[in-house]
């Protein structure tokens, strides 16, 4: 197995694929469809199951659903459209991160642009039905923010943007978006264990709705700059700083 250096490049270690994932796994028992496997390695890895680095092997995953090699192929050039893992020549196929560079200067500038054209073509559309559906997600984040419950929390926090993604009715927009979702999530689940108190991502999903049913354009354009992408950097270098003071 290879994991990652912080460049994202193939590292060596030492452990096989089959470790805590394939628990939730039924090794060997045959999954019905391709989407199934699909979703179940993409959520293993979005979640941090399955680390940057980890090595997947065609065999060992045929192995492990009980499948032929051709639905394996075909899941691992799916996932790697979607960003999550890399085929390198002669060595094989391996999960890949999102780096602090990387998401500093292409991931979250991107949602900034995608979401922000999107929130103005949705103040115009902001029925009640909206609002109550955005509600319902924050209030999902509450729950999951009450117990700790991470996954619970991220997922309503992806629903409640890609909700305002869809409302905007731009194809193009939610095409865009919907192709950077499996690392918008990665990050998700990268960030949000670092707030000192998950509370702290439903208040502000809490002020982001507010500020979109006022309609103030330029108060959406500071709050969405605030919620995407600086509250982010703000996590990212603070745990950079973390790390140093750790090393030092």
């Amino acid at each position: 197995m290879r994991r990652t250096d912080p460049g994202g490049h193939p590292a060596e270690s030492g452990n096989g694929l089959f470790a805590e994932w394939t628990r939730s796994a039924r090794p060997g028992v045959p999954v019905s469809s391709r989407r199934a496997i699909i979703t179940q390695i993409r959520e293993a890895i979005i979640s941090g199951q399955i680390p940057a680095g980890q090595q997947l092997k065609q065999d060992e995953l045929s192995a492990l659903f009980g499948v032929s090699p051709a639905p394996v192929r075909e899941t691992l050039r799916q996932l790697e459209s979607e960003g999550l893992v890399e085929h390198f020549p002669n060595r094989g196929v391996f999960v890949v991160g999102v780096s602090d560079e990387e998401a500093l200067r292409v991931l979250l500038p991107i949602r900034l642009l995608l979401e922000t054209f999107a929130a103005h073509q949705v103040v115009s559309r902001l029925d009640d039905e909206l609002i109550e559906e955005l509600q319902r997600q924050i209030e999902v984040m509450d729950a999951g923010a009450d117990t700790g419950d991470i996954a619970m929390l991220n997922e309503a926090d992806a629903r409640f943007h890609e909700l305002l993604v869809e409302a905007s009715g731009s194809p193009h927009t939610i095409q865009l978006w919907r192709s950077v979702l499996p690392r918008i999530r990665l990050q998700f689940y990268r960030l949000v264990p670092r707030h000192p108190d998950l509370h702290d991502v439903t208040r502000e999903h809490q002020t982001l709705l507010e500020v979109l049913r006022g309609g103030d354009p330029v108060a959406i354009d500071d709050e969405l700059r605030v919620h995407i992408v600086e509250t982010s950097a703000a996590l990212i270098l603070q745990h950079q700083n973390d790390s140093t003071n750790e090393g030092s």
